[in-house]
């Protein structure tokens, strides 16, 4: 056993540390008349991949032209509950649909490259929205679209050769103690 303690422990400082696979999260803030709004997702959301019913509408687009649809956690004015949120493309007008309020807010695509396969842009954007009360035919609104944290549970590859060449040592410390005892 002594012969394979040094082997593994040479093996484990020749293993270099990889980055974990880590799913980035995006903070979302939206002001503008009145309402701040914010709301997190993921920076590479599950998309739209939906495809048209074969031989029934000759005009439907795939989902990666369409839109992409999540639902999530949204604070408005203090005040948080679940809403669905919608991303069109750009054959859409861009932007993004927040429930009823503030609603359908028209500007850029917010996410590349398409909405089968969506990661959002880092930015900020003027978007808006058609008044359909009396005042200007449109309100203006700011979206802002920043990193926010990152989750992590895959352990790194050095990690786990670390914590083996650790436990390996300690087998075998306790078996040669084991073996001078009996001596």
């Amino acid at each position: 056993m002594k012969g394979l303690v040094l082997p593994f422990l040479l093996c484990s400082a020749f293993i270099l540390p990889s980055t974990a696979r880590a799913d980035g999260i995006d903070d979302f803030v939206v002001t503008g008349n009145g309402l701040d709004l914010t709301f997190s997702l993921p920076a590479s959301p599950p998309g739209n991949e939906s495809t048209c019913p074969p031989n029934i509408i000759s005009a439907c687009l795939p989902g990666s032209e369409t839109a992409f649809y999540l639902t999530t956690l949204v604070t408005i004015n203090g005040v948080t509950s679940e809403d669905s949120l919608a991303f069109p493309t750009g054959r859409f007008a861009g932007g993004v649909s927040i429930g009823d309020n503030p609603g359908r807010l028209y500007g850029n695509v917010l996410f590349t490259p398409n909405a089968a396969t969506p990661t959002f842009l880092l930015g900020t954007y003027q978007l808006y929205a058609r008044n359909l009360g009396e005042g200007p035919p449109f309100l203006d609104y700011t979206l802002q679209i920043t990193p926010g944290s990152t989750i992590s549970s895959t352990p790194e590859p050095s990690t786990l050769g670390l914590l083996g060449t650790g436990m390996l040592g300690l087998i075998g410390f306790v078996r040669s103690k084991r073996g001078r005892v009996s001596l």
